[in-house]
């Protein structure tokens, strides 16, 4: 009985095709721990421009293989490309876009169908943001952006869609305010904190509410340390850095510099009760457990399963810790209890990390469908998940422990979800010698690649184009016409989803099968058969079933010469194959100059030394007591207390609070 296609090719994978994955992720690496690896261990790829982390596991549980895609934002001061991440259950990279500084990555259902969700912008604005809120779709197009309501622009702290379908946001609004009940003048200066509820369809503003008009600035945690008094330096008094809307119409909001959530009125926004803080409303009957939380983050209510709209459950990520200058605690995540009849609260749950990680600012708490907990520890580079009772199932750093708190590697906040990416560019592939290495970013469903060649006859053949029909779907051929024998005739593929689809015969080069190998990591290495006399090859991405997603352009294979030169392929850029852009090349050109320029620089500056009076380098190197007296670090009370305000800073804060201040310091410059 002859075999099926697929049959075949299966075959073939046991037989042909080896295939070298991805760098290695550790488990328990000291090495890695110590920072000896370096500040943010990544990889680099030969198909494409960015690089992906290598984690290190300290706990690694089958129990975390769920199918569902962790998302993060790495940024931080060793992080060269910070922007949205997804990352499989191997830990290996499958997308990744640079989007400079993005917070918030995470995925949502909007009118039946998933997005994913993020911040990007400026987060050197004190410790806040000043972007653009994106949806992409599942081609990763963005579909949706809100990037100014009521000529304010969303901060990253929060960009959550409602279970009405509509978006809430943070912004914090620079004005002026009377300062004088604590101490400070009558024409001050905050930072207010505010949300906005917005229809993302249009953008009309829905509902508004802001910290000012309901709390007295005294009830802040944090002093002044001379900010509010210009409005260069406004005082953040009140930091809003969650918000949720329950199915009542009203809003739980989380105020770090009261170390509280508020529970606002959706109607009038009156606050209806305080969990935690100096003017907590509940009952703790869990030995203060329940309402000492401090500098908390991602406040989320939970279904409570009680009618009588008594009872209500709540997750939040409890930091535990105000920063380098103050006390510390373990961080926490924390699912609780509140019985609103007694006004009562209690612990349902609590989640350590096992290195009772005390992070100083960001983090997120998520409850999964299954009943896992998942904690991402935002300043510190770790997530870790945990079963319904608290045990370790998968604890993951993608920085070394010896760096946390330092800034070097941030993800503010850490989600796992369900994911399908179905990209319309076509994939990367990178040619050097006899292998060939293939990635198609943000592509979920590949499960095989394969290898074709054809002889060149006329004109180059036109790339196979991801082509979509009428439900999205990008799939477009099927195996047996990628193995050179659907001639010009009309195919029906195994997908019944899939429309027929008619080749012209004049633009089809009839390429034959060479080999196939599994995908492997982000980028797969493929060995090309030595003995080949193809000189144009092409990859097919195949998923499960067998059906083609799409193809690499078509590349030009010259052995010889690519033993030399690397050729790649950019699958979303235009580009002739015979001109494919050689990464060996060019390396050897830019050295060229760049040695040609530094010997040109070391003749200028000997002929200078050399006919130069040494009594002119006798003036220039001699010192002036005085003038070394006038340079001395500034160390004022003022700074303590700004630096101590800073080791909030949301966005890596401490690392780029120098970027900040010189930021500051040119606006001064311009305005003067």
């Amino acid at each position: 009985m002859a075999l099926s296609l697929t049959s075949k090719l299966w075959v073939w994978l046991f037989i042909a095709g080896a295939a070298i994955a991805d760098q290695e992720n550790r488990f328990r690496s000291e090495k890695y721990a110590h920072g000896l690896e370096g500040q943010y261990v990544s990889q680099h790829y030969s198909s494409f421009g960015a690089p992906g982390p290598v984690l290190n596991y300290w706990e690694k549980s089958p129990a975390c293989d769920d199918g569902l895609y962790t998302i993060i934002s790495p940024r931080g001061g060793s992080v060269s490309h910070s922007g949205p991440m997804i990352l499989d259950n191997d830990g290996n990279m499958v997308w990744f876009r640079d989007y400079k500084s993005a917070y918030n990555g995470n995925v949502y259902t909007y009118k039946g169908e998933k997005y994913l969700t993020f911040w990007a912008g400026d987060d050197l604005v004190r410790g806040h943001g000043e972007g653009t809120l994106y949806m992409l779709n599942s081609h990763y197009e963005e579909k949706y952006k809100i990037d100014k309501v009521r000529g304010l622009k969303p901060d990253l702290h929060e960009f959550h869609i409602t279970r009405d379908e509509t978006a809430l946001f943070t912004v914090y609004d620079i004005r002026s305010v009377d300062l004088t009940s604590i101490g400070g003048i009558e024409g001050g200066w905050i930072f207010d904190s505010a949300f906005y509820e917005v229809d993302i369809e249009t953008n009309e503003l829905l509902f508004e509410w802001r910290a000012s008009d309901h709390f007295d600035y005294s009830e802040s945690l944090v002093h002044r340390g001379g900010n509010g008094d210009d409005r260069r330096h406004p005082w953040d008094w009140f930091h809003i850095n969650s918000v949720d809307k329950d199915e009542y119409g009203n809003y739980l909001v989380s105020t770090r510099y009261l170390s509280a959530l508020i529970y606002i009125d959706g109607r009038n926004g009156q606050t209806l009760w305080r969990l935690g803080g100096p003017k907590n409303s509940f009952t703790d009957l869990s030995d203060g457990g329940a309402t000492n939380i401090s500098w908390q983050h991602h406040a989320r209510f939970r279904p409570s399963y009680d009618s009588s709209n008594t009872t209500r459950a709540i997750s939040v990520f409890d930091n535990g810790s105000r920063g380098r200058e103050a006390a510390e605690n373990p961080s926490r995540g924390l699912f609780l209890d509140l019985e609103l009849a007694n006004m009562t609260a209690s612990i349902r749950a609590q989640y350590w990390n096992p290195l009772l990680i005390s992070t100083q600012s960001q983090g997120s708490m998520q409850i999964l469908d299954n009943g896992h907990v998942f904690i991402g520890y935002g300043y510190d580079a770790a997530w870790t998940e945990f079963d319904a009772n608290g045990e370790v199932l998968c604890d993951v750093h993608f920085g070394p422990r010896d760096g946390f708190g330092r800034g070097a590697v941030i993800s503010y906040r850490a989600f796992k979800q369900e994911w399908v990416g179905r990209p319309l560019t076509l994939p990367d592939v990178a040619l050097s010698g006899t292998t060939a290495s293939v990635s198609w970013n943000g592509a979920t469903e590949v499960v095989t690649w394969v290898l074709q060649g054809s002889h060149i006859k006329g004109e180059d053949p036109s790339p196979i184009q991801p082509e979509s029909n009428s439900d999205g779907d990008p799939r477009h051929r099927i195996l047996g016409e990628l193995l050179g024998h659907a001639g010009g005739k009309s195919v029906q593929t195994s997908r019944r989803d899939v429309e027929p689809v008619h080749y012209d015969p004049l633009r089809d080069e009839d390429f034959q099968f060479l080999t196939a190998a599994p995908k492997s990591g982000f980028e797969t290495k493929i060995l090309i058969p030595a003995d080949t006399k193809f000189r144009t090859l092409r990859i097919v991405a195949l998923d499960k079933t067998g059906v083609a997603l799409a193809a690499t352009r078509p590349m030009k294979w010259d052995p010889i010469k690519m033993n030399e030169e690397v050729a790649v392929y950019r699958g979303d850029q235009p580009q002739d194959e015979h001109s494919a852009p050689s990464s060996r090349s060019t390396l050897v050109i830019m050295l060229s100059v760049g040695f040609i320029t530094a010997a040109i620089i070391l003749l200028c500056a000997w002929i200078v030394y050399k006919y130069t009076p040494s009594r002119f380098w006798a003036m220039l190197l001699q010192t002036n007591p005085k003038q070394e007296h006038e340079w001395q670090p500034v160390n004022t009370s003022e700074r303590l207390d700004e630096s101590n305000e800073l080791s909030d800073l949301e966005s890596g804060e401490q690392e780029s609070e120098g970027a900040a201040l010189l930021k500051e310091q040119k606006t001064e410059e311009k305005e003067e």
